[in-house]
């Protein structure tokens, strides 16, 4: 299965994570360092899968999660599939109930720069003033924004950084638009606002898997990804970005798409009535994967 594939590399990046904080540990001075290490280096260590072969679908039923996103690469996976199951069915309902309205994926960027937090600060007030901007003109008539023709959206924050460069912060939203937006002046409101960066993507969402271009699950899924690329950070700069955004609300919501709902859970509920087939994995340190333990085939009890 390349999903178990995939899950044993985020594994083997958590357990490197771990090792790293072990490193900073100082029960006196960051007692929480302890707990964040302890959290790390058990997360995924056993996953159990029910596989319901009539319907070709797996669930993993069984694992300990850390939850710690902003670390853990196999958390952030689990966060990043669940928000999208939670929160797909509301953004199809909006979508279909809401036909004369453009579903658009919109990117924003502020220059990079070495201090995370600056940056991040640089980019939220920007944020927060183009949408200062939106109300103004939808509630009291004011100057006019090509941001006024978004009657709502889910928004994320993410940031890269590729070794010895700067932080790369940028915005995603999945927006729904009364009227597509003129990127080249949106471009030049964005320039006005944050006096550093001019680059907006904007582009349109179809309304259905392999219609061409993007449809509304992939659109979801960019704006609620990881918050960090993983494989492009170091270990320190990983834990610097942690220690810096851990508190901050990455996610938002408004208008007509206001409401998202972060997971509570990273497991997948089982099915019930149908026969499935349980397989047990324990992961190997020494292989830096998984290692199938044990498989049980669950018929349906008869009545």
């Amino acid at each position: 299965m390349d999903i178990i594939t995939d899950y044993g590399r985020r594994k083997a990046r958590a357990l490197d994570m771990a090792g790293y904080v072990n490193t900073l540990r100082d029960p006196k001075r960051h007692p929480h360092t302890e707990k964040v290490y302890t959290n790390l280096k058990h997360c995924a260590s056993y996953l159990v899968f029910h596989e319901y072969i009539t319907i070709d679908e797996l669930r993993l039923v069984k694992a300990q999660t850390c939850k710690q996103h902003l670390l853990c690469p196999f958390c952030a996976m689990r966060r990043s599939g669940k928000f999208v199951a939670k929160n797909l069915p509301k953004v199809e309902q909006v979508v279909t109930e809401n036909r004369s309205r453009i579903p658009a994926l919109v990117t924003f960027t502020v220059k990079n720069g070495p201090d995370l937090l600056e940056r991040f600060n640089h980019l939220r007030r920007a944020h927060k003033r183009l949408n200062r901007r939106r109300l103004d003109c939808l509630n009291k008539g004011q100057l006019f924004t090509e941001w006024s023709k978004v009657a709502g959206g889910i928004t994320s924050y993410e940031f890269t950084k590729k070794d010895e460069g700067d932080w790369h912060p940028h915005i995603h939203a999945l927006v729904m638009l009364d009227d597509f937006i003129d990127q080249a002046k949106l471009s030049e409101e964005w320039r006005a606002i944050t006096g550093d960066s001019f680059i907006v993507d904007v582009r349109r969402i179809k309304g259905k898997p392999n219609a061409g271009g993007l449809d509304i699950a992939s659109a979801l899924l960019e704006v609620c990804k990881y918050a960090l690329k993983f494989h492009d950070m170091t270990l320190p700069d990983t834990w610097h970005a942690y220690q810096t955004l851990r508190t901050r609300r990455l996610v938002d919501s408004f208008g007509i798409l206001r409401g998202v709902e972060i997971p509570d859970k990273l497991l997948d509920d089982p099915l019930e009535g149908l026969p499935y087939v349980e397989r047990h994995y324990q992961f190997s340190p020494h292989k830096s994967a998984y290692d199938l333990k044990e498989v049980r085939d669950h018929a349906i009890p008869e009545a």
